[in-house]
């Protein structure tokens, strides 16, 4: 009986609030296309054109009849790529965006490497799996309070929140103080697994002062954060100068068995300086227990206890047994899936859209976290949505920052389209959410700059892609309200590439269209709809290789 009720209250406080539909693994066969050759299609690749997607070169054969605008369009488009493009694969695919109906093509079907433009493909999967609203929860369960004291364990439950920072869990204790609360007599548990309760990218904020000339400096922790222990080896200079500090870190475990983080700063600091060192851990669910401590401390709220690891089903169990029914104390959401895809395509965060994809497919398969989930999910709705089948790509992250990804232009417009709601059954709210996400031309994220010069600011809006082979754009263009396009456009080379010059050659095939579009269309007088800009730190555009922000090691990729 016992683990009867334990089993049900586990269902009661489980990972998620949101219950999003289960998917179906699709039948799909291996890859066995091959990306063509760089230098050979670079010199070569021909504009096609129309919804036939005729070869330009008949062109000019129809004796004295004028051209169409497609053709002369086609024509500007031919002379573009054979400047900086025509060094490896250009492809391009243009088509109207709620018919599909193509109207310019280079290489379309080439299988190339879209680098952060993946990133289309996980947050749609993400959207799908959780919905626009849905938010990861993060709560303080335990025995109910009796006159402001709540007497034992209490239990940190996390859902793989990829965004919870230290400072998150003081929503938690303001909840709990806001319950009367002003004693907790227990520890504070956690599961083993250390992404679901913790904090996925734990930093702790050490500030670093100068003392007097000769003496070492001061160093500090947040407030009543007892996780960090600091040694100082270093010193102040005589000089006013840019420090010149050392840190190393280690893991020591106290007489009690719990965990701490030993830095040791080493080194010099100028007179009077100042320092803020941002320190990473990997000690997730420790950081995220001690910040809850220090944040319930800064709240007046008695608690002498410490962290302590145990699996869920068992504390439910011992709560059953006691009589004591664990409650809801506290908690904190995160911001919506809405908000988060928003981040990761305005900004293209790789860790960030790694970490949203796997999360998603692990609270709808209940599984811990990890890419090979991630990457079935991310199949599974290119083939219920686009219908592309597994065979005709490949996918191994959710960001991009890979060298082996392939997709074609052409397979990147269907994205777009079912993504953004164009061509698919996808809901208004999701597809909206979606469209807002990807940055827009002259307005925000890692498009905000680009396109200089041009009157099309506000009429574009995409998602950027770029690696030391790698440049690309794939996207909407809104400069006809009535025909919105679809497009994509790629470039792949064998050597690294010059981003400007590639970049300068893509805004102008791009002009060239929406020039096309200025000149057939017959309502311009209408004004697009331009998303307000999301208040976001200004970022580097896409790096070029896996760094500290990556998903790609074991310990994350492979977790289980």
């Amino acid at each position: 009986m016992r683990f009867l009720i334990a089993a049900i209250l586990v269902a009661l406080v489980g990972l998620a609030d949101a219950k999003p539909p289960q998917l179906r693994k699709p039948a799909i066969a291996k890859r066995t296309q091959k990306a063509s050759d760089p230098k050979k299609l670079g010199a070569v690749a021909r504009v096609n054109i129309g919804r036939e997607l005729r070869p330009t070169q008949t062109i000019g054969r129809r004796g004295s009849e004028p051209l169409t605008a497609e053709e002369i369009t086609a024509a500007q488009i031919q002379k573009l790529l054979r400047g900086p493009l025509r060094h490896g694969v250009t492809g391009l695919f243009v088509a109207d965006a709620r018919t599909g109906e193509p109207l310019f093509a280079v290489n379309a079907e080439d299988p190339l490497n879209p680098a952060s433009n993946v990133k289309m493909i996980s947050t749609a999967t993400s959207l799908e799996l959780l919905g626009p609203e849905f938010r990861y929860p993060t709560r303080l369960l335990g025995p109910p309070p009796v006159a402001g004291v709540v007497k034992g364990d209490v239990y940190l439950l996390g859902s793989h929140d990829p965004t919870l920072t230290i400072h998150d869990l003081d929503d938690i204790a303001s909840s709990i103080a806001a319950r009367g609360i002003t004693q907790i007599d227990g520890h504070i548990v956690v599961g083993s697994d250390p992404t679901r309760d913790g904090i996925y990218r734990a930093i702790i904020p050490i500030e670093i002062t100068a003392g007097d000339p000769g003496h070492p400096p001061t160093a500090n922790v947040p407030a009543g954060f007892d996780l960090v222990t600091i040694k100082i080896t270093a010193t102040t200079s005589k000089r006013a100068h840019k420090p010149r500090l050392t840190y190393k870190t280690e893991i020591i475990t106290t007489p009690a068995g719990q965990p701490r983080i030993e830095l040791t700063i080493g080194g010099l600091i100028g007179k009077d300086g100042k320092v803020d060192y941002p320190l990473w851990t990997k000690q997730r669910t420790a950081a995220a227990v001690y910040s809850l401590i220090a944040a319930l401390r800064a709240r007046s709220i008695g608690f002498t206890g410490e962290l302590k690891t145990m699996e869920l089903g068992d504390f439910v169990g011992d709560a059953v047994a006691t009589g004591a029914l664990p409650v809801e104390l506290g908690r904190h959401d995160s911001n919506s899936v809405t908000d988060i895809i928003s981040r990761i395509n305005k900004w293209s965060i790789n860790w960030l859209a790694d970490r949203l994809v796997m999360t998603a497919a692990a609270l709808v398969r209940h599984q811990p976290p990890s890419m090979d989930l991630a990457i079935e999910t991310m199949y599974a709705w290119l083939a219920r949505n686009p219908h592309i089948a597994k065979q005709t790509i490949v996918l191994d992250t959710g960001s991009g920052l890979s060298y082996r990804t392939q997709i074609s232009p052409h397979e990147l417009v269907s994205v777009v389209r079912s993504a953004g709601g164009f061509a698919s059954d996808t809901g208004a709210i999701s597809a909206r959410a979606w469209r807002d996400s990807l940055s827009v031309v002259g307005i925000d994220g890692t498009l905000q700059h680009r396109f200089r010069g041009s009157d099309i600011r506000g009429r574009i809006i995409g998602k950027t892609g770029t690696l030391s082979t790698v440049i690309a754009i794939s996207g909407i263009l809104d400069i006809d309200p009535l025909r919105p396009l679809a497009f994509s456009l790629v470039t792949n080379t064998d050597t690294t590439l010059s981003k400007p010059l590639i970049r300068r050659a893509h805004e102008q095939v791009l002009g060239e269209i929406c020039k096309y579009v200025a000149k057939t269309s017959t309502r311009l007088s209408v004004q697009p709809i331009v998303p307000a800009p999301v208040q976001q730190p200004q970022l580097p555009d896409e790096p070029e290789e896996p760094g500290p922000d990556s998903l790609l090691d074991n310990e994350t990729v492979n977790h289980k």
